[in-house]
């Protein structure tokens, strides 16, 4: 049986704050598989965490201007909860991003840098 790519990663992203108040906030998988071959590939970002939304503009963001050829379009923010950002897997790499939640009582931002682990083999943008 021939592979079949995954089109969908899901990435599961949580806030949690210690007794302290240091917010710390992580992704699973950290490190977001995006399976070689898989063409227009669609990472989406579940905020499990009440209490705190994704921005509006920008919740994900490439830490650097090198994806651009895999990532051509900016994130999506879809609801308070869910955001999506779209992947050609044009080139193997790891690419670090950042994901950005605000507080929805004091407006304070949080970040995260984790990766999304390109396979690659993907497409040119834009041929969907």
């Amino acid at each position: 049986m021939p592979h079949t790519a995954f089109r969908v990663v899901p990435v599961e992203v949580d806030v949690s704050v210690s007794a302290e108040g240091t917010v710390t906030i992580t992704c699973n998988p950290e490190s977001a598989p995006v399976v070689k071959d898989t063409k227009h590939a669609l990472i989406a970002f579940k905020l499990n965490t009440t209490g705190y939304r994704f921005r509006d503009t920008d919740a994900i963001t490439l830490d650097d201007s090198s994806g651009s050829d895999n990532f051509p379009y900016p994130s999506w923010t879809l609801s308070d909860t869910e955001a999506a950002l779209y992947d050609n897997n044009k080139t193997k790499k790891a690419f670090a991003y950042t994901v950005t939640v605000v507080n929805t009582t004091t407006g304070q931002e949080y970040s995260v840098d984790p990766i999304i682990d390109n396979g690659g083999g993907g497409t040119n943008a834009g041929v969907c």
